[in-house]
């Protein structure tokens, strides 16, 4: 999963610069200038990128109405956080399928917290089969 997570994490920025160096590549001939603000570009990018603090879905339960997600932040393997939220009190799930340039599939809840306040939590996961099981169990939960 470190793999993926690094690709789900820099694959943006390295095809931004990459766009960028192809549009630029013609309109210069300071190679070293284009080479420099391309490396900085992609430095901030990839730091932006890195500190993007996404949820990967470990394991996910859904019984008796509750819905609790088994998740790691980032690169945090040995640590592993809960979501648990009563399904029914759910105001939004959507998914999204992974694509060939997002190697994860998105699940986004929205829900009230004991301060009434919304919330929008995004989950992602590249096992096709926990994806398709937690479609599968909520749309079930809902009917």
């Amino acid at each position: 999963m470190t793999k993926d997570i690094i690709k789900d994490k820099f694959l943006g920025p390295i095809l931004i610069i990459l766009l960028l160096a192809l549009f630029n590549i013609k309109r210069t001939n300071d190679w070293l200038f284009l080479l420099i603000i391309l490396l900085i570009g992609f430095t901030i990018l990839s730091t932006v990128g890195y500190l993007r603090n996404d949820l990967y879905i470990k394991h996910f339960y859904l019984e008796n109405e509750i819905l609790l997600i088994s998740f790691q932040k980032n690169f945090s393997k040995n640590r592993e956080d809960k979501f648990s939220h009563n399904f029914k009190s759910l105001e939004l799930v959507k998914f999204r399928s992974k694509s060939f340039l997002d190697p994860f599939h998105i699940i986004t809840v929205r829900f009230q917290d004991e301060n009434g306040f919304y919330v929008t939590k995004s989950f992602k996961t590249n096992n096709d089969k926990i994806f398709i099981e937690l479609i599968y169990k909520l749309n079930k939960e809902k009917n």
